[in-house]
């Protein structure tokens, strides 16, 4: 009892606080459309100390609401239905993701009562998500907005958070759509083994074989309210018996909004997000009957390069502190196809082996590349979140800081820069991959050949398997054609040389190299094979081979271990050979 009374106490004293400190400050409400260069609000959460051991003491998936206020931008006091954490793996981060239930419903939450603050650990650059979602929010399609909060907890900062919408039915109403409508999502891939299913997802199960497949989905399925589930019954078992082709095209856009699902796949592909197909999506029907299944989707902390790995040593400080639970680092990779990801969800692998279907996904991607989301979307997307987010990223330990937390990311600290880079990076090699895998070249794996072109104008060097090899921006312009090969050296981490032809042209300019190394434990062969994230990749230089056969070190050279390049200004002639040396 005399712990709830000082508790009590406490949320008296401090609202009271707050009322003499900001008086009858307005409110800040979030806009109901993202805005990408908004200002971070504050956001306080006061637990009594002993809930707050508890909470970071307790095995954190657990469940249960330990009881809470909170303060908006120090503003009044908020009543809160409790705290907990909340995520898959992520619960198993050292910096943890929140689920916030006030009493009432908040503006600054897009008229919601429920937040979903993601910690973005495995973000260093802090902009994967809040990027992806948007792109989702381009395409007016029905998705979760997402804002910045800075967290205090107990009046210590603990770092940049992202919210991220939930799916309810208030976010249903907001694009338009019909709350009494059945709403579900396939946690097959966690429940199915219980119940009798192996498999990633329910579609492709034979309902036929359960004596009532409306209690089979509905204990695979997670819903908000109650739910069609003959509606979704005839789904699965249509997808089930329904083979790839010109059938299951026509009966698909009978049941479905093709746009809206092509979408929904294209969006993933474009951002390398490979681990949705299984589970981390809604699927919405309206109430009448002939209205179609939509997609909405889910959880996107892995878009634009995944942080993570298999087969590493145990690393606690970096978020590998359970079973199951992959290491996080700064492996970089982009080499995803246009597949379905082993997600062995019939409902993508149908779609993907229907001729018409898949080349709709196609036509929509290069559409989506060059005229929606080209690069100049992305660069000006980051120029507007990077000045808001930057000064809390780079907050590190300190007084009155990090309490509960180690840091605000799991990655190298001071790197922001890098970090951001890697990111745009990503984007667009990520693009030149696709663009292989939907325009195919005949070619050899290291060897690509481009035609030069305005001064200042990065051109790409690509294979004909997706592997950018190197980038170019020549000081003038030009029109000559130039080759590379690249191949494997004897020794060395960085098992990468390179040959240049030019047709006979002698051109300057930025010449950008991209390596690979050793195949590591987890078959990828194109980042370190220990569990040190970068090691001496910085000190990586450039290096020309001069006409006696020794290499001449290029002091300007400059490194982004993150993307696993090195750039130099080079002088391209025929012959011209490169390696990467220690400096």
């Amino acid at each position: 009892m005399r712990a709830l009374t000082l508790f009590t106490n406490r949320v008296l004293l401090l609202a009271a606080l707050a009322v003499l400190a900001v008086g009858c400050a307005s409110v800040d409400l979030a806009s109901d459309e993202m805005v990408y260069d908004e200002e971070v609000p504050r956001l306080d959460i006061v637990l009594e100390e002993r809930d707050a051991n508890l909470l970071y003491s307790r095995d954190p998936r657990s469940n249960a609401r330990l009881n809470a206020f909170a303060r908006y931008n120090e503003g009044r006091t908020r009543a809160l239905r409790g705290v907990r954490f909340r995520g898959n793996t992520t619960r198993f981060h050292p910096k943890k993701s929140f689920n916030i239930r006030f009493e009432q419903a908040q503006p600054f939450l897009y008229d919601s009562p429920r937040m979903n603050l993601n910690g973005m650990y495995t973000d260093p650059s802090g902009m994967r998500e809040r990027l992806a979602w948007g792109m989702f929010a381009e395409l007016d399609q029905p998705a979760s907005r997402t804002r910045y909060f800075r967290l205090y907890l107990n009046g210590a900062y603990e770092g940049l958070g992202l919210h991220v919408q939930r799916v309810d039915e208030t976010l249903l109403a907001q694009h338009g759509l019909s709350p009494r409508g059945t709403m579900v999502r396939d946690l097959t891939r966690r429940r199915g083994a219980e119940l009798g299913v192996d498999r990633g997802s329910a579609f492709g199960h034979d309902l036929r074989t359960v004596s009532d497949a409306t209690e089979l989905l509905s204990s695979l399925f997670n819903s908000r309210w109650p739910s069609d589930w003959d509606a979704l019954a005839d789904l699965v078992q249509w997808v089930h018996e329904t083979e790839a082709g010109d059938a299951f095209a026509e009966g698909l856009s009978e049941r479905m909004d093709v746009g809206n699902f092509t979408d929904w796949l294209a969006i993933h592909y474009l951002t390398g997000d490979v681990d949705a197909f299984g589970d981390d999506y809604w699927l919405y029907k309206g109430p009448r009957s002939d209205d179609r299944w939509k997609v909405i989707p889910w959880d996107h902390d892995l878009s634009f390069g995944r942080n993570e790995r298999d087969g590493m040593p145990q690393r606690p400080d970096l978020g590998q502190v359970g079973e199951g639970v992959r290491q996080l680092n700064d492996y970089f990779a982009y080499e995803y196809p246009i597949d379905d990801a082993g997600w062995d969800n019939a409902l993508v692998s149908n779609f993907l082996a229907t001729d018409a279907l898949h080349d709709g996904l196609l036509a929509r991607l290069e559409e989506l590349m060059h005229e929606v989301f080209p690069e100049a979307y992305f660069n000006e997307r980051i120029s507007q979140i990077r000045p808001t987010i930057e000064p809390y990223m780079t907050k590190g330990p300190g007084e009155g800081r990090f309490q509960r937390h180690p840091r605000q990311h799991h990655g190298e600290q001071g790197r922001f820069t890098y970090h951001v880079e890697n990111l745009m990076d990503f984007i667009a090699l990520r693009y030149a991959y696709l663009d292989r895998a939907i325009n195919p070249v005949e070619g050899q794996a290291y060897e690509a050949s481009v035609t030069l072109g305005a001064a200042g104008e990065r051109v790409t060097l690509t294979d004909a398997a997706g592997w950018t090899i190197a980038w170019f921006k020549p000081d003038d312009a030009s029109d000559a054609r130039v080759s590379i090969t690249s191949e494997a050296t004897e020794n060395g981490d960085v098992r990468r040389a390179w040959t240049i032809d030019t047709g006979g042209a002698d051109v300057s300019g930025t010449l950008t190299l991209f390596y690979r190394n050793d195949v590591a434990p987890d078959g990828k062969e194109n980042w370190y094979r220990t569990d040190e994230a970068v090691g001496e990749q910085w000190r990586l230089h450039v290096a020309q081979a001069d006409t006696e056969g020794t290499h001449q070190v290029i002091a300007e050279s400059r490194a982004n271990p993150y993307s696993n390049k090195v750039g130099a200004p080079v002088r391209l002639t025929d012959g011209a050979s490169f390696v990467l040396v220690e400096q």
